[in-house]
């Protein structure tokens, strides 16, 4: 009979093995593991962790946020196409407000990847889809215009910097308005 008792929980020990060390982890727990993982440099292994905390999606987790944290660890690895996809992902199902940002780093990973037209097009949606994003708007304007530079479009480039500068009051603008100056010279010559 003493027996019995021992076999069958090695049965099943054998069959289903032995539970898993993170099975135990909560959610939070999971989600720190990864940002540490993340913090420390270690983004192949962030973006498994980040992406096992999809699926099953948990009420406690903004995909939004998760989305952005793997994007983030493609970029980081240089990975950009791979940052892209992740990066639209995260669009889908971001708040509004966090959008402008996540659209910059689509069309930055673009201009990165040497995708001038598709850099200035990626760009060119946050004054257009997210006009009252502040800096944003600047930002991509100024990076336009670098894209447009590459490509040999050098007034396209002057307007860009000339929208990037803004009223020219800080140093970002006054930079911006030098640039559309400088492309406008060459472009002269």
């Amino acid at each position: 009979m003493k027996r019995k008792r021992f076999i069958v929980p090695l049965l099943l020990l054998a069959l289903f093995g032995l539970p898993h060390p993170s099975s135990g982890q909560s959610i939070s727990q999971k989600y720190a593991k990864a940002n540490r993982l993340f913090a420390q440099g270690h983004y192949p292994e962030a973006v498994r962790s980040y992406q096992s905390l999809l699926s099953p999606p948990s009420r406690d987790l903004d995909p939004g946020v998760l989305h952005t944290r793997i994007a983030d660890s493609y970029f980081h690895l240089a990975d950009y196409n791979h940052a892209i996809e992740a990066y639209r992902r995260a669009l889908n199902v971001q708040k509004t407000s966090e959008q402008a940002q996540t659209q910059y780093w689509i069309g930055f990973c673009d201009f990165l990847l040497g995708r001038d037209a598709e850099a200035v097009t990626e760009f060119m949606k946050i004054p257009q889809s997210y006009p009252a994003s502040g800096m944003w708007v600047g930002t991509a304007y100024y990076w336009a215009g670098r894209a447009s530079e590459r490509m040999g479009r050098k007034e396209q480039a002057a307007a860009f910097y000339r929208k990037a500068g803004g009223s020219g009051k800080t140093t970002q603008e006054r930079f911006a308005m030098k640039k559309a100056e400088g492309v406008k010279n060459l472009s002269t010559k």
